[in-house]
């Protein structure tokens, strides 16, 4: 018999879409909880449709967000479909969904009204700039968010423009953080039996990011943006660095560490120049010792410089391109990255829940599912719908 997994009696009904609420939602699924997906019945969560090739239901992105949970379809824009859905709260432990601000209570379906319905209910949403203050009502968008909240104008080179970060880096952060409050709600309904709120906002939840550079403000230094050296440059050498085969990050921040790269790159004349002694004197000669750094790495390849960084407890990461990653033997030997043939898109690399319980079971991927693909097993069996009640919603397109 299986070891139950930490929340597999909890329902959750899940109204999220793209990558900020899936992404936690999928967390929870991950721990056990049976995720439900709601989606509109015409085109549904539109991240479906986001690099997607013709000849596929849905994208690669989709799928990696969407694992391990169920799908139906429902038109909460119907009076029925809204009727419905109350019908499935009175039943559901969560409701998750990441609307703009105020759709819930537009369609008669926010929180008081869902409270009433299920006192235990937990209701957790996510929105750009939360539920208060002048913002509130603002359009949000990964790249925007990371626009309005510093991320931009920290990342790049000092003398070109500003660059939002590569991955949606305020979705996931905010996903998680997402997650965290939902686990916290659940712990505080165990105790009083009553559900609550839990908000968040992806502005907010981006914030803790800038712990380096609010530092670095704090001590009145520039150069917050300076591409990969350290912020205000307070630490030298912080930087990538040319390979024969690509780039390596090296960082050395103690003394004692820079003195070791200098034996490593065989240059004690280095280690000995006055200027260099202290990390106080290296800040004022990063393009110096940038140039020396490169002299050594430009002779070796990546893997070359791992081995002797690694060796010689320094600092240092080889700069991976994205195959590269997906084929590293690390995360494959976890069980974070593994090869699955989907039904719809053929042999495919996922990743997994980063969260590791002791003493519990991972929970085995499960394909996302196609749009609308779990209606009639989820309405029937959860639900208690008859078939002729689902046949006739199905022709009304209310589901």
């Amino acid at each position: 018999m299986s070891k139950p997994l930490p929340l597999d009696d909890l329902r959750v009904l899940d109204l999220t879409h793209y990558y900020n609420g899936p992404y936690a939602t999928m967390l929870l699924a991950y721990l056990g909880a049976r995720v439900i997906k709601i989606e509109e019945p015409e085109y549904g969560d539109g991240a479906r449709a986001l690099y997607r090739r013709e000849d596929q239901p849905f994208g690669i992105p989709f799928a990696l967000m969407n694992a391990n949970k169920r799908s139906i379809t429902l038109n909460l824009k119907s009076e029925e479909g809204r009727a419905l859905f109350k019908r499935m709260v009175a039943k559901a432990d969560i409701v998750v969904e990441n609307f703009a601000a105020g759709t819930m209570d537009a369609l008669g379906l926010g929180w008081e009204i869902l409270h009433a319905l299920n006192p235990r209910l937990i209701y957790a949403f996510s929105t750009g700039y939360g539920s208060s203050g002048p913002d509130r009502h603002l359009p949000a968008f990964d790249p925007v968010v990371q626009a309005n909240t510093g991320i931009m104008a920290l990342t790049g080179a000092a003398d070109g423009p500003p660059y939002k970060a590569g991955p949606p880096v305020v979705d996931i952060l905010g996903a998680t953080h997402l997650a965290a409050g939902i686990l916290a709600a659940i712990r505080e309904r165990d105790r009083t039996g009553e559900g609550m709120v839990v908000e968040l906002s992806l502005q907010e939840s981006t914030l803790p990011s800038l712990a380096t550079h609010m530092g670095a403000l704090g001590m009145g230094l520039g150069n917050l943006r300076d591409g990969n050296r350290s912020s205000g440059g307070f630490v030298v050498p912080y930087n990538a660095y040319r390979a024969k085969d690509g780039w390596v990050m090296i960082l050395a921040g103690d003394n004692r560490r820079w003195r070791r790269l200098c034996e490593v790159m065989g240059r004690p004349d280095v280690a000995a120049d006055p200027r260099f002694h202290k990390l106080s004197g290296r800040q004022k000669y990063p393009d110096e010792i940038d140039a020396i750094i490169t002299a050594w790495t430009s002779q070796l390849t990546r893997a070359e410089i791992m081995e002797l960084i690694g060796a010689n407890d320094l600092f240092g990461g080889m700069v991976k391109e994205l195959p590269e990653v997906i084929a590293d033997p690390h995360l494959r030997a976890r069980g974070t990255l593994r090869d699955v043939d989907h039904p719809e898109l053929g042999p495919m690399t996922i990743f997994t829940s980063p969260i590791r319980l002791d003493r519990q079971p991972t929970a085995t991927p499960s394909p996302a599912p196609t749009l609308g693909e779990d209606n009639e097993s989820v309405y029937a069996e959860e639900f208690g719908l008859t078939a002729d009640e689902i046949a006739a919603m199905r022709a009304r397109g209310t589901i």
